[in-house]
Protein backbone atom coordinates (compact mmCIF):
# COMPACT_ATOMS: atom_id res chain seq x y z
CA UNK A 1 0.00 0.00 0.00
CA UNK A 2 1.47 3.43 -0.97
CA UNK A 3 0.37 7.15 -0.35
CA UNK A 4 -2.29 7.89 -2.75
CA UNK A 5 -3.52 4.38 -3.17
CA UNK A 6 -7.08 5.53 -0.94
CA UNK A 7 -7.16 9.17 -1.22
CA UNK A 8 -11.30 8.99 0.37
CA UNK A 9 -9.87 7.22 3.28
CA UNK A 10 -6.79 9.67 3.55
CA UNK A 11 -7.89 13.11 3.59
CA UNK A 12 -11.05 11.48 5.72
CA UNK A 13 -7.99 10.20 8.18
CA UNK A 14 -6.17 13.57 7.88
CA UNK A 15 -9.38 15.81 9.00
CA UNK A 16 -10.67 13.85 11.87
CA UNK A 17 -9.75 14.26 15.84
CA UNK A 18 -9.43 10.83 17.99
CA UNK A 19 -10.93 11.29 21.48
CA UNK A 20 -10.42 9.36 24.00
CA UNK A 21 -12.58 6.41 25.42
CA UNK A 22 -14.15 7.27 28.72
CA UNK A 23 -15.43 3.84 30.62
CA UNK A 24 -15.08 4.76 33.89
CA UNK A 25 -17.40 6.76 36.12
CA UNK A 26 -14.67 8.87 37.36
CA UNK A 27 -14.42 9.86 33.76
CA UNK A 28 -17.67 11.08 33.55
CA UNK A 29 -16.64 14.89 34.16
CA UNK A 30 -13.54 14.52 31.76
CA UNK A 31 -15.73 13.81 29.45
CA UNK A 32 -18.39 16.30 30.03
CA UNK A 33 -14.82 19.00 29.89
CA UNK A 34 -14.33 17.41 26.28
CA UNK A 35 -17.76 17.85 25.25
CA UNK A 36 -18.28 21.48 26.57
CA UNK A 37 -14.74 22.41 24.61
CA UNK A 38 -16.57 21.08 21.22
CA UNK A 39 -18.99 22.71 21.64
CA UNK A 40 -17.59 26.44 23.03
CA UNK A 41 -15.36 25.76 19.78
CA UNK A 42 -18.35 24.88 17.19
CA UNK A 43 -20.34 27.98 18.68
CA UNK A 44 -17.27 30.16 17.88
CA UNK A 45 -15.41 28.71 15.38
CA UNK A 46 -15.53 31.66 12.96
CA UNK A 47 -13.39 33.85 15.51
CA UNK A 48 -11.23 31.16 15.93
CA UNK A 49 -10.39 31.03 12.02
Amino acid sequence: MRSGDFPVAEHAHGHMIKLPVWHREQDLELAGQYVRAAVEISENHKELL
